[in-house]
């Protein structure tokens, strides 16, 4: 995330709700998500499918060669991710799921320049759409994890995520800051092997694996 700077030309909308104040913000190049004063989420206007964070840059070199079909994206933001993947995948399937309706409305009206047909979009919590999926018998072969803020029952979630990962499945999470406490030995209790690969320049680590 980075702080928001004086350089905006433009407030295309500004909303509160709750504990939200959730801006769109642009300016000659980019419009950028805006979420409690922090900067999560931006996207080139004349390239809207160009990553712009060095962790989804990452993560999509390491993707290249992975054989999956289906994608459960948890964390919204802005839609850097699923703009990237409508671009590159066109064919393949993507579960979009955001608990905050304003985050999904505003990705909506400003940062979806043109509807994938083959994403799914769903406002709910992520703990809560994990157990309604095992019930329901749905699985997925890539699962891909931006929370912020990171969930304190960060366990829970995992455990119910990974009941819903088809066998084999890769697992990617972009972690917002240092590990928390317990998280290698929760990985290797479950016998998960994840890999950390740092972001260059920022704080946040992408941990990725199967």
């Amino acid at each position: 995330m980075e702080q928001s700077n004086n350089r905006t030309q433009a407030i295309l909308s500004w909303q509160r709700h709750a504990n939200i104040d959730l801006r769109v913000e642009q300016d000659e190049g980019y419009r950028y998500l805006v979420l409690n004063g922090q900067r999560q989420s931006q996207m080139q206007l004349q390239q809207p499918a160009s990553p712009c964070y060095p962790h989804l840059q990452i993560l999509m070199a390491w993707l290249a060669d992975k054989n999956w079909q289906h994608v459960l994206q948890l964390g919204l933001g802005g839609g850097e991710f699923s703009r990237v993947f409508a671009a590159r995948w066109p064919e393949r399937q993507l579960t979009s799921v955001e608990r905050e309706p304003l985050i999904v409305a505003a990705y909506q009206q400003f940062f979806r320049p043109q509807a994938h047909a083959n994403e799914t979009l769903i406002c709910a919590d992520a703990s809560e759409f994990a157990c309604l999926a095992y019930q329901q018998h749905k699985s997925f072969d890539l699962i891909f994890v931006d929370i912020y803020p990171w969930p304190e029952n960060w366990q829970t979630l995992m455990q119910g995520l990974l009941q819903i990962r088809a066998a084999p499945a890769w697992i990617c999470i972009n972690l917002p800051g240092q590990q928390p406490p317990e998280w290698q030995q929760f990985w290797q209790n479950v016998q998960v092997r994840l890999r950390c690969y740092p972001v260059p320049g920022y704080q946040n680590q992408l941990w990725l694996g199967a």
